[in-house]
């Protein structure tokens, strides 16, 4: 039996069994009562589900210091707990004694990965150094005023700051703004919270005040805020010996 172009058969031969003409059609039926609840989209108006952002890195604020010996932090220590009695200026308890070589600056912790072993390195061909203190000094401008131990330049710590400034220039691109070359090294006793009265006062008690010691330079620190005081985050040996 032949067919026309019209007449053949909806259906096809499934496995054992056939479907029958009435049975497609209602399976078309169903089918397509089931595709009318059916969206082509999320009901949220998207084609894809939103994209979880991570948690934004929060900036830490870093500096670079050379600190005394245990003996010489002692004492120190101990000015700075005299001063603080004296004229209520405690700010500076909240940091350990330092010679700032690199002023503090921001940046994001996964910067710490490629500094610190940086730093090491730098450090490494740099050569220990002796420091001597001497006296007291001090700054005012309008809203800083400080008062310090004085630092005495010599080749050694005026050498690595500069190879500090130009290091960190090159190789993690500071600006000549924050890594800068004018460099006054003192060891401050009160910053920020003098007034104008407390400062003068201050500055007339010890300014004539003997202050000598000395110590060898041995290690560099990178220091780290924590939110509430600083801490040494990683220590890179003079020398590297």
């Amino acid at each position: 039996m032949t067919y026309g172009r019209n007449d053949q058969p909806r259906y096809r031969q499934q496995g054992n069994g056939s479907r029958t003409e009435s049975n497609e059609r209602n399976h078309r039926t169903q089918r397509h009562n089931g595709n009318q609840f059916r969206s082509s989209h999320p009901q949220n108006g998207s084609r894809f589900p939103p994209r979880i952002k991570p948690p934004k890195e929060e900036s830490k604020i870093y500096f670079i210091a050379l600190l005394p010996n245990a003996e010489i932090g002692k004492e120190i220590i101990r000015l700075k707990q005299e001063f603080a009695e004296k004229y209520d200026a405690r700010r500076a308890l909240r940091v350990l004694p330092h010679i700032t070589m690199q002023v503090p600056f921001t940046a994001s912790p996964s910067l710490e990965k490629t500094l610190c072993p940086g730093l090491t390195a730098f450090a490494a061909a740099m050569q220990p150094f002796e420091i001597k203190l001497s006296g007291f000094g001090g700054f005012s401008f309008t809203k800083r005023k400080v008062l310090y131990i004085n630092v005495e330049k010599n080749d050694g710590i005026v050498y690595l700051h500069q190879q500090m400034m130009e290091f960190l220039r090159k190789e993690f691109a500071f600006s000549p703004m924050l890594a800068r070359y004018g460099f006054n090294p003192h060891i401050s006793l009160a910053f920020r919270d003098l007034s104008d009265l407390e400062f003068e006062l201050a500055m007339e008690e010890y300014r004539h005040r003997p202050f000598v010691a000395s110590f060898q330079v041995r290690n560099l620190y990178l220091l780290r805020h924590n939110g509430t005081s600083w801490e040494v985050l990683h220590k890179c040996r003079l020398g590297g010996v």
